[in-house]
Parts: C-alpha cells; sequence; structure tokens
C-alpha cells in the first residue's frame, strides 16, 4: 500500500558505569526483537505492519522494565 509504513517504538537508553555492561542491555532488547539504530535513537521496535494500541506499548514497555531490572539502565520510548 502507498504511503503506508510500519509504526516503529525507538528507544534511547541511558547507562550507569554501576550497572551492566550496555552489550548485555542491548542483547536482552534484542531478545525482545529490538533492533539496533544508529542516530536519534539507540534501538527500533518495528510493529511489523501493525498499528499498536496504547496496551500494546505499554506491555512493551513493561517486558523492557521487567528484562532491564537490576541492569541500572534507564530508557525513553518514543513511538511514531
Amino acid at each position: 500500500m502507498l504511503g503506508c509504513e510500519s509504526m516503529k517504538t525507538n528507544l534511547k537508553m541511558f547507562f550507569n558505569s554501576e550497572g551492566k555492561k550496555p552489550s548485555e542491555v542491548a542483547a536482552a532488547l534484542k531478545r525482545l526483537g529490538f533492533k539496533t539504530a544508529i542516530g536519534k535513537y539507540d534501538f527500533a521496535y518495528d510493529w511489523a505492519g501493525k498499528k499498536p494500541e496504547e496496551k500494546d506499548i505499554l506491555a512493551l514497555g513493561d517486558k523492557v522494565t521487567e528484562n532491564l531490572a537490576g541492569s541500572k539502565a534507564s530508557f525513553k520510548l518514543e513511538s511514531e
């Protein structure tokens, strides 16, 4: 379909020198389906043609939180 782009949820990471290594955090995010991004964001989750609802984005945020627990890393999600 012309002009129909897949929605993405972008993720910006913030690391703490007392926490897990960035490579360990990246591995956890990739297991959730995030891909490495270059530029403004560090990772992106492609919804593969699906238009996510608020509950879907919140559920993804919950999964990120659960998988990064104890890592001392923080993040920001932005969907577009």
